[in-house]
């Protein structure tokens, strides 16, 4: 209210100076002072005007960035998820291959024994054909 008054006063006086120059009179001290007001209200206006355009676009800004965030923490999310999905099919294929490990182990180990078993009997199959031999060359 009081700044709004001191405006209005400053402004007709301002007036009454500006006529002065416009007639071409001699200004006093007290109309430089003036002039000086005019010229620091003038002045307080653009501040005030570009501190409201910085406080706007600091609030676009603002907004921006909390989108941003936003973004940023959905993607993270989906991300996220993204991986431990991965990382389940994973350990369900590790389950699959210690399985087909296991398998593999167990049909080695079964073959083994089946050639082990060959071995054997090729050996008791090759005495039974050496004494045949030699019961047949002595005869």
């Amino acid at each position: 209210m009081v700044e709004s008054i001191v405006a209005s006063a400053i402004d007709k006086a301002l007036e009454t100076v500006l006529r002065k120059v416009s007639e071409g009179k001699k200004l006093s001290t007290e109309d430089l002072v003036v002039l000086m007001l005019g010229l620091f209200q003038g002045i307080r206006k653009d501040v005030t005007e570009t501190n409201k355009r910085i406080d706007a676009i600091n609030d676009s800004l603002s907004k921006r960035i909390d989108a941003l965030y936003d973004l940023v923490g959905k993607n993270y999310e989906a991300l996220n998820r993204r991986i431990e999905e991965t990382n389940k099919r994973i350990d369900e294929v590790n389950r699959r291959i210690d399985g087909l490990v296991k398998d593999v182990n167990e049909m080695r180990e079964s073959i083994n024994k089946r050639i082990d078993n060959l071995y054997d009997l090729l050996g008791k199959i090759y005495q039974t054909l050496i004494k045949q031999a030699t019961t047949t060359q002595k005869q």
